[in-house]
């Protein structure tokens, strides 16, 4: 605004009137008081012939919530400089922009004069007709039996009945029929008060064309009143927040009873660790209710070797509203695996007033996922590891941080296997290669891998062996372990026989296959050398 601009003279304002209506004879014409109040065009104003601004009540309400500041702006520019012209859109026609001219004619006729200018596709002779405004609030007045004896003319827009047809209507029957009750119970209440005295209640009323509408409802006694005792009800229209309360409620009972229906347990806590809600499930695994605290007690069930991972998942999303998932063994119809989601609540300005915790037991899923890993490790027959596991166990013995000294493999090879399997059948050779390998393991050191390398192969992987001659001597350990061993089958004694070859490596940099080849190719020396049953050789 130009705070030094200058007020325009009043002839130079009816000079601009009377232009702007010349230029625009399809413009659309108010007069407005010098309270910003739309008001009747006072006799002599000009505009007869003109379509009309009607139904808006103020300036402010002539244009849209978007325009509302240009409207402002537009208003002290008119009290300063006497004229004011802006783009708009208007209230009426908002997808429209049009040109909006505030002219003081306060001089000539005592109002302002507001011509909206541009706006398409108006009939002619058609007034500018705005939506009323709905009140919210509005009085009526009650005789002591609480019968109407007045109302307020914007009675109308919220209940659909004018004034006059509401006089001698009892209050009580514009109620809904559920409330009347508690309409009842209010106005006994009132009843008791000293006069001035007021009581509030909050209602539904019927519209007159059936829906409901809820108001706040205070009612003043003044039925001491010597001329004129009567009860006035001012009645505040609460539907927007009764629908966002019911909306609100709607909202929290379907969350409630989705959380009833999801295979897991719900849990909200407060930033206290207080249960705010929880679901059945998670009620019967913590054996907690709404109001108690997230405590030891509730949480003693949990596997004393998870419990500090429970503990500082909880403290993380509470203390630093960090999301957290944890899974931890619990000690309810068994031994469970439970898995808890942990996400934190928190305010716009990002404080935590809480978390949701959701709790899924995955036992089985834990049972099938080392059931897999079992699958994916061992030899299903022999519990050994499978070949693919040897490997790896090869590869870390020869880079892991302990091997200082070198690693050795044992290659086994069963001989006469396959006669054992054509003579006794395949289950006696099965019976015979579990074992064998039952008889290697228990002959190893602890930490050193046996694995089934093939049909009837096996390979022992040993890590941190000084030497040729230590990892020799570990081959002659599983010669001895099986030369003094048999196995019975069919009421026939079976002798295990093998050749053995042994490797050994003092670099980390060695190829885990190079190493199993030697140990292979001493394997077949001994196989090729062998003049008993059990055969070593130690690759060079």
């Amino acid at each position: 605004m130009d705070h030094d601009a200058k007020m325009m003279e009043p002839a130079a304002r009816d000079a601009v009137f009377e232009a702007t209506l010349l230029q625009h004879p399809d413009a659309f014409v108010g007069a407005i008081s010098p309270a910003g109040q739309f008001v009747p065009p006072p006799d002599g104003f000009g505009v007869d012939g003109l379509r009309q601004i009607v139904g808006v009540q103020s300036a402010l309400a002539l244009v849209t919530a978007d325009d509302t500041r240009i409207a402002i702006e537009a208003w002290h520019k008119v009290l300063a400089e006497g004229v004011a012209v802006d783009r708009v859109h208007p209230a009426a026609a908002p997808d429209e922009l049009v040109w909006m001219h505030l002219i003081d004619m306060t001089h000539r006729h005592g109002v302002f004069a507001a011509i909206l200018t541009g706006l398409q596709g108006r009939p002619d002779g058609v007034s500018l007709e705005h939506a009323p405004i709905r009140p919210r609030l509005v009085t009526i007045r009650k005789d002591p039996a609480a019968v109407i004896k007045g109302a307020d003319p914007e009675i109308s827009l919220l209940l659909g009945w004018r004034p006059d047809e509401l006089i001698g209507t009892r209050a009580l029957d514009l109620v809904h029929p559920d409330d009347q009750g508690r309409a009842i119970a209010s106005w006994v209440d009132l009843l008791a008060t000293p006069q001035g005295e007021s009581r509030r209640v909050r209602l539904r009323h019927l519209h007159r064309d059936g829906h409901p509408v809820w108001f706040e409802i205070t009612n003043r006694n003044l039925l001491a009143d010597p001329d004129d005792p009567r009860v006035v009800a001012e009645m505040l229209d609460i539907s927007d927040e009764m629908d966002a309360q019911e909306a609100l409620r709607a909202g929290e009972q379907l969350l409630r009873r989705l959380t009833e229906t999801i295979p897991m347990g719900i849990v909200q806590i407060d930033a206290d660790r207080r249960v705010v809600y929880l679901n059945e499930r998670a009620a019967r695994s913590l054996g907690a209710g709404t109001g108690d605290l997230l405590s030891d007690e509730c949480l003693s069930p949990i596997v004393a070797g998870d419990r500090p991972a429970v503990d500082a998942a909880i403290a993380a999303v509470l203390g630093s509203s960090r999301d957290a998932d944890v899974e931890y063994g619990y000690l309810g119809r068994g031994l469970r695996r439970v898995r808890a989601s942990l996400r934190s609540l928190t305010t716009a300005s990002g404080e935590v007033t809480g978390a949701i915790i959701c709790l899924t037991d995955v036992t089985e899923d834990v049972r099938m996922r080392e059931e897999l890993k079992q699958r994916a490790t061992y030899d299903a027959l022999t519990g050994c590891r499978n070949r693919a596991s040897t490997l790896t166990a090869l590869q870390d013995a020869l880079t892991g941080s302990g091997n200082t000294r070198g690693t050795a493999v044992v290659f086994i090879d069963l001989n006469e296997f396959k006669q054992v399997n054509d003579r006794h059948g395949h289950a006696a050779g099965d019976e015979l290669l579990t074992y064998v390998a039952g008889r290697l393991r228990a002959s190893v050191r602890d930490g050193d891998v046996v694995g089934r390398f093939g049909g009837d192969e096996f390979v022992v992987i040993c890590a941190d062996v000084p030497g040729p001659d230590q990892a020799r001597r570990i081959g002659e350990t599983l010669v001895a372990a099986l030369s003094a061993s048999h196995l019975d089958v069919a009421g026939e004694r079976l002798l295990p026989q093998a050749s053995i070859g042994v490797a050994w490596e003092d670099s980390a940099a060695g190829s885990p296959r190079a190493l199993i080849a030697r140990a292979d190719a001493a394997m077949y020396a001994a196989k090729h050398a062998r003049t008993g049953r059990l055969a070593l050789m130690l690759a060079d």
